[in-house]
């Protein structure tokens, strides 16, 4: 059985990550300063094709690389089973 934490679980993310205010500093003897809140913050731009293929290029060149690795084996395994008959 696993140990169970008593601590809250979080993600290692800024609070801007999830679109939430800052938590509130602990209570202390300071006065207190109002929470900056932004209204009306623009959600962030869809993808655009051009936007996707430069944020991706080395992940597609991966795919390639693995797809020509892949054709490579295919290949080799109908050959093989040529000659092996």
């Amino acid at each position: 059985m696993s140990k169970k934490s008593r601590r809250e679980r979080r993600p290692n993310l800024p609070p801007e990550a999830f679109n939430v205010p800052a938590p509130a500093p602990a209570a202390s003897d300071a006065p207190a300063e109002p929470a900056v809140v932004t209204v009306g913050a623009r959600a962030p731009a869809p993808l655009t094709a051009a936007h996707w293929r430069r944020e991706y290029s080395e992940v597609l060149g991966d795919l390639r690389a693995t797809a020509l690795v892949f054709l490579a084996l295919i290949a080799v395994m109908i050959v093989l089973s040529l000659i092996v008959r």
